[in-house]
């Protein structure tokens, strides 16, 4: 391996590290898991996870009336959360892997609230760990669907085209 790939490797694990101690350490003011303490895994066959709302054409803001009834009746195993002015939900969801979760209440925001959510919450999309179908690296491919899903439309593309894309690029 190179000593590029390897700075690369180290940038990134001590990164990592770095974002655990700091959500580990920020003061929340109670006790117990969300004072920083790391919550136990969830059980087998579920999946925690964060589904954020932020629309490419500018955030709307937490009190947008839009969120009413989301705020007023999350989805079950959801609590909304404010993050940054926009809306997100933190969750706790069944699903045999993450993106299936994800996508099941995607699938239910959109027919309950009519909203198209937008990512997971991820800023850094060039960070990768090769972690499987339910880590970190899932949540950045989850990230980089939820994107293609809204942008895509807006370029002419229809979600028959993105699956089409998806499919040929990969499989030839």
């Amino acid at each position: 391996m190179s000593e590029a790939v390897e700075a690369v490797n180290f940038a990134f694990e001590l990164g990592w590290k770095l974002r655990g101690l700091e959500t580990a350490l920020a003061p929340r003011g109670v006790c117990g898991p969300e004072a920083g303490d790391p919550k136990p895994p969830p059980p087998p066959g579920w999946q925690r996870f964060t589904l954020v709302h932020c629309p490419v054409d500018g955030y709307p803001g937490f009190d947008d009336p839009r969120y009413e009834g989301l705020r007023a009746s999350p989805p079950q195993g959801c609590a909304v959360a404010d993050f940054g002015g926009c809306l997100g939900l933190r969750c706790e969801r069944p699903g045999g892997r993450l993106l299936d979760a994800v996508a099941e209440l995607c699938a239910e925001v959109r027919t309950r609230y009519g909203l198209l959510m937008t990512g997971l919450g991820i800023d850094k999309l060039w960070e990768w760990s090769d972690d499987g179908t339910d880590g970190w690296g899932a949540e950045i491919v989850g990230q980089l669907l939820l994107m293609a899903a809204e942008r895509g439309p807006r370029l002419g593309y229809s979600d028959g085209d993105l699956v089409s894309f998806l499919r040929t690029a990969t499989t030839g």
